[in-house]
């Protein structure tokens, strides 16, 4: 959900940004342009939001946004522009709501904290005196504490988000099973050990507040949080109707509309509202009012808890958990002396942004259709930096001062450098390091053309040519580990940072003969999801399918997960923040016909062996399992290629059927379309899903 982590080790943020300007609807004191701007002109907030905002929704892949500033419970800036529908007829309004992703984690932390206030809960006893049904194979499970489960640490191996992103569908599945799920599970890690990005956590903060309160979750954030701060326009998915008008997402490929996303996992990212609601829930932890939270409990949440753990030196960028919070040390404003927070979120089509400056009583929201919540953050720095330098904030003038890229300065890379030469794995694949005489050689072993080098500045600092990115060694706990400084610009807007682990270094593995041969032969085959509902927004994101990728070079590894035996890959890396993020591991078993599954991150997945071509005859019917409710996976042979494909769904349950390219690319999904005929691509795939029992009738022309 949360997607501020960089996207590999070697990517840079590369963006270009366009001005123009949009009309706006609130007004609010003028503010001096942006230092280096062409003009002297004095511009109003609203005015120098809507260059950004149309920017936004032009360049950065946003199709509408929604953004909010609100100081002193006064609403300075409130405004929305992009298009709301698929015929671009209509714009989004203030009052569209959008999904915050994991910005839910926020009243997730904010109802655990109302409870420990109210005496009915203690952060810092076991998660099992509160949930006594909660059990893992992994013993380590019951020194897991609450507070564990809002800072990240208590070292559970991530999501399980299988049925969790659904279209207009508020299935309580992922809920209802996740203590079933967790019970099959070991950690990753001793709790408390470090913090990594872990949504199953807060997912189990949630599953913690019903239990001692006898609520659900959704009535609880009602009750105590959404009538008491007056947020008419929030909700949980369980709240989710027509009547709430949720902004438009659509396709990336044609701009097709699609049906409002639910995210069923509410602890973790099942809040929806607008920009103004959400600049309101901040000024909780701004204000000294006490009408949310109590300032100790506020505060409590501002404490740098991923220091606790296995931590770099550096103190601010993009990750840095509090409670709750991504960052509570926010670059560039911590390197200028002033305070503030961020949490981000992204589902599969919303994203979200929200900033709180508390000594400045100032909160900032940023909503989006599209993009990212990591543009959506540089957009709402942007506006809070507009406002600082409005009143002249002590610290707001050193913002011009803040370095944006690293200076690299050819050094000959010292001798005993040779010693972190070799391999380093991380979520993105495995890569090889070499050094050289001016500089470090860099290679993803999983995309071979991908090499680049870095020069040597001294200080053990290697530095990419164009200053946006350097990498560090750190060892640590007898490991090696690459570190990754990394500047993204937004030009015009703002510079986002992030430092963080990156990747661990690993020694190839022997393997046993029959080990090796038995990966080997899994090498570039692709696995289907069998266990989707036939209304996941996975079928259309093309998150269904999973290829198997091992290292060359490397023997013994594939992905971040070390090969234990012929049929298991385990997640070894201990790397915080995200850099051992959605860990999980690697199970394969046979069922009785011979076929292999793929048991992977709360998902069961069918090899590509087991497929077989879909029927050219002229009319049948294709039925979901009885038994276990699997979907069903063809291929497109040479007798279906080219041809129309027919489909009748049943009525009273449940059923869709979806169509893909040769590179795995959606062309057809039912369920979000209303046509029934789709041509057949040449070697591409064909799902069908839907309830038990359920019936798709096809034709074949």
């Amino acid at each position: 959900m949360k997607k501020t982590q960089l996207k590999g080790i070697l990517t840079t943020v590369l963006l270009i940004v366009a001005l123009t300007t949009q009309t706006v609807r609130v007004s609010a004191a003028p503010v001096q342009a942006a230092a280096g701007s062409d003009t002297q002109q004095t511009q109003t907030l609203e005015e120098l939001a809507a260059k950004k905002a149309k920017a936004m929704t032009g360049l950065y892949g946003a199709t509408s946004i929604q953004y909010a500033v609100m100081q002193k419970g006064e609403l300075l800036l409130s405004d929305a522009c992009g298009t709301d529908n698929a015929t671009k007829k209509t714009s989004v309004t203030t009052d569209s709501i959008y999904g915050i992703g994991s910005v839910s984690k926020m009243y997730t932390t904010a109802a655990v904290q109302q409870l420990c206030e109210s005496g009915k809960l203690k952060l810092d006893k076991p998660v099992v005196d509160y949930i006594p049904e909660f059990t893992m194979k992994d013993e380590r499970y019951k020194d897991i504490t609450v507070r564990m489960l809002l800072n990240h640490s208590s070292g559970l191996m991530g999501d399980n988000l299988d049925n969790a992103i659904l279209f207009e569908d508020a299935d309580t599945s992922y809920h209802d099973q996740l203590l079933q799920k967790l019970a099959d599970g070991v950690l990753k890690a001793d709790p408390g050990a470090y913090s990594v990005y872990c949504n199953d956590g807060f997912e189990l903060a949630e599953l913690v507040v019903e239990h001692v309160t006898g609520q659900s979750f959704s009535d609880y954030l009602q009750s105590h949080i959404f009538t008491p701060l007056g947020l008419a326009h929030t909700y949980t998915t369980a709240q989710m109707d027509a009547d709430k008008h949720a902004a438009g997402i659509y396709t990336e490929k044609g701009g097709m509309q699609l049906p409002t996303e639910y995210l069923n996992a509410i602890g973790a990212g099942g809040v929806y509202s607008n920009a103004e609601d959400l600049c309101r829930f901040g000024m909780s932890f701004t204000d000294h009012s006490g009408r949310l939270l109590s300032q100790q409990s506020v505060q409590e949440t501002f404490v740098p808890e991923g220091r606790k753990g296995q931590w770099c030196e550096e103190d601010t960028g993009l990750i840095d958990f509090g409670l709750g919070w991504d960052t509570v040390a926010l670059y560039p404003f911590a390197d200028c002396g002033i305070q503030a927070v961020e949490k981000g979120g992204d589902s599969l089509y919303y994203h979200g942004m929200l900033l709180v400056f508390p000594d400045q009583d100032l909160s900032v929201a940023v909503l989006s259709s599209g993009g990212s919540s990591s543009y959506n953050g540089a957009f709402g720095q942007y506006l809070a930096e507009q406002v600082l330098k409005g009143q002249q904030v002590p610290g707001v003038e050193k913002l011009a001062d803040v370095p944006t890229a690293y200076k690299p300065a050819k050094q000959t890379v010292p001798d005993a450098y040779e010693q972190y030469e070799g391999y380093y794995v991380s979520l993105m694949g495995t890569y090889q390091i070499k050094m050289q005489a001016k500089g470090m050689r860099v290679v993803n072993l999983n995309q071979p053309n991908m090499k680049m080098t870095f020069i040597y500045s001294g200080n053990g600092q290697f530095i990419y040519p164009d200053g946006s990115q350097m990498l560090t060694f750190l060892e640590q706990d007898e490991n090696t580990y690459l570190m990754s400084g990394t500047y993204g610009k937004m030009p015009g807007i703002s510079t986002m940072y992030s430092y963080a682990y990156t990747a661990q270094k690993v020694v190839p593995q022997q393997l046993k003969k029959t080990v090796k041969r038995a990966w080997k032969q899994r090498d570039g085959k692709l696995y289907f999801t069998v266990t989707e509902k036939s209304s996941s927004a996975r079928y259309v994101q093309n998150g269904v399918m999973l290829s198997i990728v091992l290292s060359n070079n490397c023997d013994g590894y594939v992905y971040y997960d070390r090969i234990v035996d012929a049929n298991t890959a385990e997640q070894f890396t201990d790397m915080p923040m995200n850099g051992s993020r959605s860990a999980t591991d690697f199970v394969f078993e046979k069922d009785s016909r011979g076929i292999e599954y793929l048991h992977y991150a709360g998902t069961t997945m069918i090899s590509e062996d087991g497929l077989k071509n879909l029927p050219a005859k002229k009319s049948y019917t294709v039925q979901i399992s009885r038994k276990n409710g699997y979907a069903k996976w063809f291929r497109v042979g040479t007798k279906t290629a080219d041809r129309k494909l027919r489909i009748r769904l049943p009525e009273g349950l449940d059923a869709m059927a979806a169509v893909y390219d040769a590179n795995g690319t959606c062309q057809y999904d039912s369920y979000v379309s209303s046509k029934r005929a789709v041509t057949l691509p040449e070697d591409g795939y064909v799902v069908f899903a839907g309830a038990p029992g359920a019936s798709v009738q096809v034709t074949i022309r």
